[in-house]
Parts: C-alpha cells; sequence; structure tokens
C-alpha cells in the first residue's frame, strides 16, 4: 500500500528519533537497524526503504539539524543589519542549540560521521554545503554593506569556518561549565580575533605583497612569464619528490 509523502516524511522523521533514542541509551554499536524498526513500529525490511544503513540514519539527523538552522536564519528580520561577526555567532549559537536537546547523541556519534577515516564525502558534502553556504551568506552581507572587502581566498576561509565550528562543537561536548559558559566565551573571544583578522584584509595585503615581488623580482630576472612557471613546476616537481622520499623512508 504506498503511503502519502506527508505520511513518508513522519516515518523518516519516527526512525531518526528512534535512532537517537536507542544511541543515547544503549550506545552507537549496541543499536541496530533492527531494533530502531522495532521501536518506530515498522518492519526489518521497511526501514531499508527509508535508510539503506545506521551509518546513513546519523548523516540524515546532522542533515535536518543543520537545515533547520539554515531556515532559522533566514527568518530573521534583521539578518542584513547584523555585523560580520554576529552573523557567523548566530550561526554558530543556533546550531549548538539545535543540538542541545541530544548532547549525548552527538557525543557518540560526532567522532564517526565527522571524523571517519576514510570520510564518507557523499554523505557529508551535503551538510557541509549547508554550512558553507550560511557562512557565504554572512560574507556577501558584509561586502554589501562595506564592511568587508572582497578576499582573495574568500572560499578557502569559508571552508575554515567549517574545521572553526567542528572545533567549537568538540569543546562545547566536553564542556561542563554552568549553560556552557566556556563556550560561549571561547566563540566570542576567537570570532572577534577571526573578523578583525579578516577586515584588516590582511589576507588581500600579503597576496599582494606576494604578487609584487613575484612580478618584479622573480619573472624580472627570467626572462618571460613562461619560463617563470617553467622554473615554478620544477621547484613544485622537486619538492614533491623530496615529500614522497620521506615517506617512503
Amino acid at each position: 500500500m504506498k503511503i502519502s509523502q506527508k505520511q513518508r516524511a513522519k516515518n523518516r522523521e519516527a526512525i531518526i528519533q528512534a535512532a537517537v533514542e536507542m544511541i543515547i541509551e544503549k550506545g552507537l554499536k549496541s543499536a541496530t537497524m533492527r531494533g530502531i524498526a522495532k521501536a518506530v513500529g515498522v518492519s526489518g525490511a521497511t526501514i531499508y526503504n527509508y535508510f539503506p544503513t545506521k551509518e546513513s540514519i546519523l548523516y540524515a539527523y546532522y542533515s535536518d539539524r543543520f537545515a533547520s538552522t539554515a531556515e532559522t536564519l533566514e527568518r530573521m528580520k534583521d539578518l542584513d543589519e547584523l555585523s560580520l561577526q554576529e552573523h557567523l555567532q548566530a550561526l554558530f549559537e543556533e546550531l549548538l542549540t539545535d543540538f542541545l536537546e541530544d548532547r549525548e547523541f552527538l557525543q557518540a556519534t560526532f567522532k564517526t560521521v565527522f571524523f571517519s577515516m576514510p570520510p564518507n564525502h557523499k554523505d557529508l558534502q551535503p551538510i557541509q554545503e549547508i554550512f558553507f553556504d550560511c557562512v557565504r551568506e554572512a560574507f556577501q552581507l558584509a561586502i554589501e554593506r562595506g564592511e568587508l572587502e572582497e578576499q582573495v581566498f574568500q572560499e578557502l576561509v569559508v571552508r575554515l569556518y567549517w574545521d572553526y565550528f567542528m572545533g567549537i562543537v568538540v569543546y562545547w561536548m566536553k564542556d561542563s561549565s554552568e549553560q556552557f559558559s566556556d563556550t560561549s566565551i571561547l566563540i566570542d573571544k576567537t570570532m572577534a580575533l577571526g573578523c578583525a583578522t579578516l577586515k584588516a584584509g590582511l589576507a588581500n595585503k600579503a597576496f599582494d605583497i606576494c604578487t609584487f615581488l613575484f612580478r618584479n623580482h622573480v619573472l624580472a630576472h627570467l626572462g618571460s612569464p613562461s619560463v617563470g612557471l617553467e622554473v615554478l613546476n620544477v621547484v613544485k616537481d622537486t619538492f614533491m619528490g623530496d615529500q614522497n622520499e620521506r615517506s617512503d623512508s
């Protein structure tokens, strides 16, 4: 019997919630697809119509939380009036708020999902893209307001914020201070430093200096840009060869 999309969405949510509760109670290894299906009231075969593996349920949980945070930020009426730091802190704090109820679940699954070796890019990438889009929007609004210059390595910086947030979550999961005040202080101080660095345009200035030196003191002595590129390729090959030799030894 075919079920409606609404009922299917309810079943999916129920499966995820049952997995969260079971993992909190029994641990990640002891939670099974059969046990989760039984808790929801569906057959052992039916659950596979929603999720092929237990791990896929974990990724679905995190994807839903990141998507929920993105939607919450989009609904904020004064989002475009926030400074870059305020915008990014709102993103971090909203994510942690969404995680708070299931903190024990995070403690049991976070490492498996986000630090697995090798990483599961197929399942992890959609979650990252939600986060990246939120950070990109914060940067774009700051640039439109004139608060921030276009960053020469902007996409790299956006991705570094992912690593930054991963570190914050790891700290938060171990934070025993009242109302996680230590985590709040850590976010305040590190976010202020990072945003001040971006506003000062240090990356852009460093890039300009390197470009100037390369054009005027490297290529000028080599005679032509093509020769310069050949030299750079030789240096790169030599360096990589040295690195490979070190790893083999």
